[in-house]
């Protein structure tokens, strides 16, 4: 069977692993950084936006100046009808503004909502399920308002402000002042009120995310704390936790509250120090119209600065957990260059063969991992260890990942080593397509839910091509009765496989893991969710499999499987497999 198109020597000996040096404080590396805004498509819609602010600017001033012409005599009925054209032009830029930045932040939450997506399905410690749709929603939720309804009023706002007052200047240079210089401070005070505002976000953000981990966590044992009287005490535990998202969110909105406010009086002050300053220069009604007018076009955009501020805080806080994951997310779909490098690497050995299994190097929180070496036909029974160890080798025989970055090479250098394909763990994924990875390796896990869709779509997920009618014969054997549901393969699954019961759902993963034959097939303690009858046939199916099969679990039924001892320390160096017997 073809299949293994690169080679991993995940290999790393004790005496040639680098040293860790900490940097010293200023030479730190920088914080990981969401991905650019102003890149790719969005570059347009972010020039679209700055150009339609600059001519909105344009227009509060055209229409100022026809206000003030108007009050000193003007023609009432051209007057009138420019002014209501302007303001009617007027009104459409700013439809256009807010479609341009609501489509820029929609297109920017979409990138990160798959980086978080993907982050949750690669990372070798997957987070919570409520802490994943609290990233998904609330914390995107965040980065959209800044991008959509932070930037965007800023960009609208600030050429708004510059040429009003050189509108202002030319009438009377007071009078440029008299916006110029509250405006400074309503700034100073915007900018002492940020840091309390970043930290109540973050507070909140924090609380968010516990009580999203434990409404899931707890509606996920719902069975368990049902059966064991314990649903007052979870939705105690719950309301503490929702008691401290209230408090933490009236803390914040006491502080947005002090933003808004500040933001709203400003115009008020700047209109005030206009009268006084036009009383002063004894400026005649035309230009006192004109003046005023221009401060209320500006009042609107500089009355949203205090809003601007908390969502740029909580944009912050909302980063601070964002952007590392999605920096990690980058190093574990492989970068452009290391690609490029397997796919070259899968060239040279696309049709080799896989030849079994050799897992070696591996460590475990800190611990090194007794070495296996399995030929195609073995089974392999997992024993030692406890079960959190297990589950997380599992993982790196799955998705063929270790944490340590390994090396494209060879397997061995003699002829008789060179261009066989074994399944070895220090795959990292994307470097190697999911297609031709998900041929090599099956895993069913008793962890394992299906995904929400057709029934026959989670069966053939790992090989969509199978033949429908042989991947429901596999499953039947497995006790997966398709016939006994309303819909047949139809059924929708949701909420984790329902309306399935456990048999059910243990045998369609099995099922889909088997669908086939890949050379490496996992099974970690499934078996113990399958029904008698199902058991026996996985008995007797595995007894013929041509791959190399790896289990988890106290049955009697694969007790004369040959055991890997997790417990058993690593024999020191590792050479090549010797495939001589093999061979012969």
């Amino acid at each position: 069977m073809s299949g293994l198109e690169v080679l991993m020597d995940s290999q790393r000996s004790p005496s040639t692993q680098p040293l860790e040096i900490v940097p010293a404080a200023k030479n730190r590396e920088p914080a990981p950084r969401l991905p650019r805004l102003f890149a790719g498509k969005r570059r347009g819609l972010f020039l679209g936006l700055l150009a339609l602010a600059t001519a909105c600017g344009g227009l509060g001033v055209g229409i100022a100046l026809l206000v003030g012409a108007l009050v000193t005599g003007g023609a009432v009925l051209p007057m009138s009808l420019g002014i209501g054209a302007l303001i009617l032009v007027l009104g459409y830029g700013r439809y256009l503004e807010r479609v341009l930045a609501e489509k820029l932040g929609q297109h920017y939450v979409a990138q990160l909502r798959l980086g978080l997506i993907s982050h949750s399905l690669l990372a070798a410690r997957v987070p919570s399920v409520g802490i994943t749709v609290a990233r998904a929603s609330n914390d995107l939720s965040s980065v959209r308002n800044w991008v959509a309804q932070g930037i965007a009023p800023l960009l609208a706002g600030i050429p708004l402000v510059l040429i009003s007052m050189a509108g202002l200047w030319m009438i009377h240079p007071a009078l440029a002042l008299a916006l110029g210089v509250p405006v400074l401070v309503l700034a100073g005070a915007l900018v002492l009120l940020a840091k309390p505002a970043y930290e109540r976000a973050r507070t909140l953000r924090r609380h968010r995310g516990n009580l999203a981990a434990r409404i899931a966590d707890t509606v996920a044992a719902s069975s368990a704390v049902v059966a064991a009287g314990g649903v007052e005490r979870e939705l105690s535990r719950v309301a503490a936790s929702g008691n401290k998202v209230v408090d933490a969110a009236v803390s914040r909105a006491r502080l947005a509250a002090v933003l808004r406010a500040c933001s709203l009086g400003m115009p008020l002050l700047a209109t005030a120090v206009v009268v006084l300053v036009s009383r002063h220069a004894a400026l005649d009604a035309g230009h006192i119209a004109t003046a005023l007018t221009l401060l209320g076009l500006c009042a609107a955009p500089v009355g949203e600065w205090g809003r601007i501020v908390e969502y740029r805080q909580n944009y912050r806080a909302a980063s601070r957990i964002i952007a590392p994951l999605l920096e990690e997310e980058g190093t574990l779909s492989a970068g452009p260059a290391l690609r490029q490098k397997a796919q070259r690497a899968a060239a040279q050995i696309q049709a080799s063969r896989v030849e079994g299994v050799w897992l070696h190097g591996v460590q475990i929180d800190g611990k090194p991992v007794a070495e296996l070496r399995a030929e195609p036909g073995e089974r392999i029974r997992i024993t030692g260890a406890d079960a959190r160890v297990r589950g997380e080798l599992f993982s790196i025989l799955a998705t063929a990942r270790t944490e340590a970055g390994p090396i494209l090479g060879d397997l061995g250098d003699d002829a008789a080593h060179r261009g066989r394909g074994y399944v070895v763990a220090g795959v990292i994924p994307g470097s190697v397509k999911e297609k031709k990875r998900r041929r090599l390796i099956g895993a069913a896990f008793a962890s394992m839910v299906p995904e929400r869709g057709t029934l026959g779509r989670a069966l053939r997920y790992r090989r969509p091509d199978a033949d429908p009618a042989k991947a429901l014969a596999l499953a039947g054997r497995l006790g997966m009765d398709v016939a006994s549901l309303e819909h047949g393969e139809d059924t929708q699954l949701r909420r984790g496989g329902m309306p399935l019961d456990a048999a059910q759902r243990a045998g369609l993963m099995v099922a889909r893991a088997m669908l086939g034959s890949p050379p490496l097939l996992l099974l970690n303690e499934i078996d113990g969710h399958l029904d008698a009858a199902a058991r026996g046939q996985l008995e007797k199916m595995l007894e013929g499999y041509r791959g190399v099969v790896i289990v988890c679990s106290e049955s009697a039924w694969c007790a004369g499987y040959r055991e890997w001892n997790l417990d058993a320390p690593e024999d020191g160096p590792i050479t090549a497999p010797d495939l001589s017997a093999a061979e012969r």
